[in-house]
């Protein structure tokens, strides 16, 4: 039996002012405490931070009820090009314990590279046997990365890692159809999807994306647009719908800057009214890799 792919609350927005469509910023402190109140109470199961995340983990720290069942998720920041030492590995001790101290928890599910390429050096043993080492210290269940494109995964030593985090939504379905997914699965290996929304864009109409966006790219998300008020169906109900029939994922990760925002995206999480009824989301994917890649976008 597959079990249903899980919600991940992504916190950037706590600790930073992130995201492309984002108009508010920083969410404020009562807010975060709202919307993990309300994110407890229902199927979020993730939390998904990272130390490079402002002040995000001591945000979540200060906020997070001590007695919530969240699986807590956070990332080491890219690495310099300097050889690991063992004053490396002292370092990295270091800001782990901090990023323990700093959420208020004594473990964390997973910890994972937000720079994967950190494990292609030739001295990468000395991370990897860190990494390992939490796990044999019960610090972290999983050890993974976070990648942008299924190509950051060659040579990776996967049989190392238990958990990958990847792009994947309704128009960047690379990871799914160039396999990607289905060959992690296939090696144990969990797949969170983030970018599940396109930094926002897939919720955005067409009329105020931003004006650097190729404009093919925003014809076809118009087409979206009048495909969704033909079926009165929501982009947000079409978006979520996608990640929810990706039955190999194990989370989608998703942002939200309100509690109203987190409301109405559980409505329809846990509404029936998936993408499954309209027709086949494969013909969304947008084929031109340079838009669906926030580093190639203009800063």
């Amino acid at each position: 039996v597959m079990t249903p792919v899980q919600l991940s609350l992504g916190t950037a927005q706590f600790g930073l002012d992130y995201g492309v469509t984002n108009r508010t910023g920083q969410v404020p402190e009562n807010e975060v405490k709202s919307i993990l109140f309300a994110a407890q109470l229902s199927e979020v199961r993730f939390l998904d931070t990272a130390q490079a995340y402002g002040d995000s983990e001591s945000v979540l720290g200060r906020c997070l009820d001590p007695d919530s069942s969240f699986c807590l998720i956070s990332k080491l920041p890219a690495q310099t090009s300097d050889p690991y030492t063992s004053s490396s590995v002292e370092a990295w001790e270091l800001s782990f314990q901090q990023t323990l101290i700093r959420l208020g928890c004594s473990k964390i599910d997973s910890f994972l590279l937000h720079q994967p390429s950190d494990l292609l050096r030739s001295d990468s043993h000395v991370l990897l046997s860190w990494l390992s080492s939490l796990r044999q210290r019960s610090f972290v269940r999983r050890v993974g990365v976070s990648v942008y494109s299924s190509s950051d995964l060659d040579d990776l030593p996967l049989d190392q890692i238990q958990i990958v985090q990847l792009p994947l939504s309704l128009y960047d379905q690379r990871a799914l159809h160039d396999g990607t997914i289905s060959r992690l699965n296939g090696l144990g290996i969990a797949v969170h999807a983030r970018s599940t929304f396109l930094q926002g864009l897939l919720l955005t109409p067409s009329e105020k994306w931003p004006a650097w966006v190729d404009p093919d790219f925003r014809l076809h998300h118009s087409s979206l647009e009048a495909f969704a008020v033909e079926h009165n169906i929501t982009l947000l109900s079409l978006s979520l719908g996608f990640v929810q029939s990706c039955s190999q994922l194990e989370a989608a990760v998703v942002g939200v800057t309100t509690y109203t925002e987190l409301m109405s995206l559980l409505a329809v999480w846990m509404s029936d009214s998936t993408v499954h009824s309209f027709g086949d989301p494969h013909c969304w994917a947008w084929p031109k890799g340079h838009s669906l890649d926030p580093r190639l976008w203009p800063s």
